[in-house]
């Protein structure tokens, strides 16, 4: 069951046309995207990436969807043309553009739930960030913005457990990544202070 059908039921199931059938082999999803515009303007390199990062069916087609309903799939032509863009380099790139995705959705969602008219905008906005928010932890499980995005929507929601469930993910990944060695958090990527405001804004949704 994905996380929008625990946080609004069965009715939440997307009634878009798939992209290809769920028990489609690798070798046929290949085959869509290169024939599928805008898909077919991706780099071959970025789409193995893709796919070898989201193994679960349901999951990518979500992510299909979605980077075409939110304009993303333009934004992912540029990668996978450099020497050294690894897979992991582009999933982790991939993942930032859905995590930035998701976290614009979150103003939205708060103003809508203000409101009883809100119930179709709240819906949306709950879509847009859970739909870009799990397929970017999915890439890159180090994408720490996303476990709280995941954590404060549930919250909003009212889905107390499903929120401290993603705060405590998230958490775990803090710690990993604090044990890197160079640490990650002290990277150029990255500001000195990174992880010890994920970390805080995470221990304050397990209040």
């Amino acid at each position: 069951m994905t996380i929008l059908n625990r946080l609004f039921g069965k009715k939440a199931t997307s009634e878009k046309t798939k992209p290809f059938y769920a028990n489609a082999a690798r070798e046929q999803r290949q085959d869509w995207f290169a024939r599928t515009p805008p898909w077919n303007q991706i780099n071959s390199t970025v789409i193995d990436a893709i796919l070898d990062g989201i193994t679960d069916k349901v999951l990518l087609e979500v992510f299909i969807l979605a980077s075409m309903d939110y304009g993303l799939v333009a934004r992912y032509e540029p990668l996978g043309r450099e020497k050294f863009d690894s897979p992991e380099i582009i999933r982790t790139q991939i993942s930032h553009i859905l995590c930035r995705t998701g976290t614009s959705a979150i103003p939205s969602l708060a103003k809508a739930l203000e409101t009883t008219e809100g119930a179709d905008a709240a819906k949306k906005a709950v879509t847009m960030a859970v739909d870009t928010f799990e397929p970017a932890i999915a890439l890159a499980k180090t994408q720490i913005a996303a476990y709280v995005g995941m954590a404060i929507v549930s919250a909003l929601v009212g889905k107390r457990v499903e929120s401290h469930d993603w705060a405590k993910r998230g958490l775990v990944e803090v710690a990993n990544m604090r044990r890197l060695n160079p640490p990650f958090h002290r990277s150029a990527v990255f500001r000195a202070d990174f992880l010890d405001q994920m970390e805080r804004q995470l221990r304050a949704l397990l209040a």
